[in-house]
């Protein structure tokens, strides 16, 4: 049996890259896999309740609006992500792809977010009522999906074939054109070099989410470690206090990098899309500009 004096740091210490790793629940299913698919069905629960919402009734006024805290946050965050994020880089595009751009921001902001939250650790205490061993499972339930390759690879796959797609669909073949934009005596090495830029770019997105994510969590479990380490019960509540204080304020910290993240990973996915996409729309709109304003004059025998 579990002390009631072991807490949530005092659990944490004992072990303090626990909540960091992967723990196998049931089968194949780890913690962290769990964690995504809740953070998939808050996803779509949340969106799919907020354009329900956003539909205005018959009877409803011209100036309706969305009702309660929550749906009114989720709108204005959609807002931020189309008219601050998608708009500038997609240009006439944005409502077309602007919803992969939403479910990616709000997936990774929902990993990042239900990370923070310490489930793992109250299951263990509250299941410490029936043994050690029971407690030692619960306590292996949460963690941050996001800090773990397997879910970031597909995220950086799924970004890598929307970067190719979009650019071949609205591009055409000419898209394949922006991988040798020098003289055509350069192609064979500015091939290479792009095509090499352009993996390189979705395994950024992969490592940096990942890297970034579990750092934070190895920070927090470091200062959890002093409390372990602190053999005295004068010095182990000096440094608990201490630690406590810390510990809260690298969490707002980390709250505010769990946004930061999901917001980088959907701007530069944004960002690389419409490099190849609506590049080539600007370059045919500028010349049709051109066109019309400097029209060629006819010839004697087409007059």
């Amino acid at each position: 049996m579990l002390q009631p004096a072991m807490s949530i740091p005092t659990l944490a210490a004992k072990d303090p890259v626990s909540h960091v790793i992967p723990h196998t629940i049931l089968g194949p299913f780890h913690n962290q896999l769990v964690m995504g698919i809740v953070a998939t069905c808050v996803v779509a629960f949340s969106l799919a309740g907020l354009a329900r919402r956003l539909d205005r009734p018959k009877n409803a006024p011209k100036d309706y609006v969305v009702t309660g805290v929550w749906w009114q946050l989720l709108e204005t965050i959609c807002v931020f992500v189309r008219d601050y994020v998608a708009r500038p880089n997609l240009g006439k595009l944005t409502d077309k792809y602007v919803p992969y751009l939403w479910t990616v921001f709000f997936f990774i902001l929902f990993c990042n977010v239900m990370g923070i939250i310490p489930s793992g650790p109250v299951l263990g205490l509250l299941g410490s009522v029936f043994g050690e061993t029971t407690a030692k499972y619960l306590s292996h339930f949460g963690g941050t999906a996001t800090g773990n390759l397997s879910l970031t690879i597909p995220l950086a796959i799924t970004a890598f074939v929307m970067i190719n797609l979009v650019g071949i669909r609205e591009a055409g073949v000419e898209y394949f054109k922006h991988f040798s934009p020098g003289p055509l005596v350069m192609a064979p090495l500015l091939v290479p070099l792009e095509v090499m830029g352009l993996f390189i770019k979705s395994a950024v997105l992969a490592m940096r989410l990942f890297g970034t994510m579990m750092a934070g969590h190895l920070v927090i479990a470091a200062f959890l470690m002093l409390v372990g380490l602190a053999s005295a019960a004068a010095a182990s509540l000096v440094i608990g206090v201490g630690v406590t204080l810390i510990g809260a304020a690298i969490m707002g910290l980390e709250l505010f990098i769990a946004l930061l993240q999901a917001f980088i990973f959907t701007f530069l996915t944004t960002l690389f899309i419409a490099q190849g996409a609506v590049h080539h729309h600007d370059e045919h709109e500028h010349e049709d500009e051109h066109a019309d304003q400097h029209p060629q004059p006819q010839s004697a025998v087409a007059a």
